[in-house]
């Protein structure tokens, strides 16, 4: 059996937060197993990873290394986290996903789309 994965995207104080949290009591009250995540984060690599990309840098942080530390943290929780929990027929709720790699690197950080499809092939 295989599970459901939800991701919840937005801006910073979008209501995600508050979304995955109506989620998750959603499934709680009928007994369905699920994994709450987010993202930058979700395993002790990926936290490590988002005090990094969140801590205010007297160093700029170049386009592409944030991109590159955005999915190493992802790459840990998918392979980690994510997909066990999925084939272990649970569902995963997730703030944030890949989406926001496409707004934030991609768009605001003019990486581009096709950057990101190449690294999402690769990595995911």
């Amino acid at each position: 059996m295989s599970g459901n994965f939800i991701v919840i995207e937005g801006l910073e104080g979008a209501g995600k937060s508050t979304a995955v949290a109506t989620i998750t009591n959603w499934l709680k009250g009928r007994g369905i197993s699920y994994r709450e995540t987010r993202e930058p984060g979700g395993t002790p690599l990926a936290e490590a990873i988002r005090e990094v990309v969140k801590n205010d840098w007297q160093e700029q942080v170049t386009p592409i290394a944030e991109l590159l530390m955005m999915y190493a943290a992802r790459v840990q929780l998918v392979h980690n986290v994510i997909q066990p929990a999925l084939a272990a027929g649970m569902w995963v709720v997730g703030d944030r996903h890949d989406l926001s790699s496409r707004a934030y690197q991609g768009g605001g950080r003019e990486l581009g789309d096709s950057t990101l499809q190449q690294l999402k092939k690769l990595t995911l």
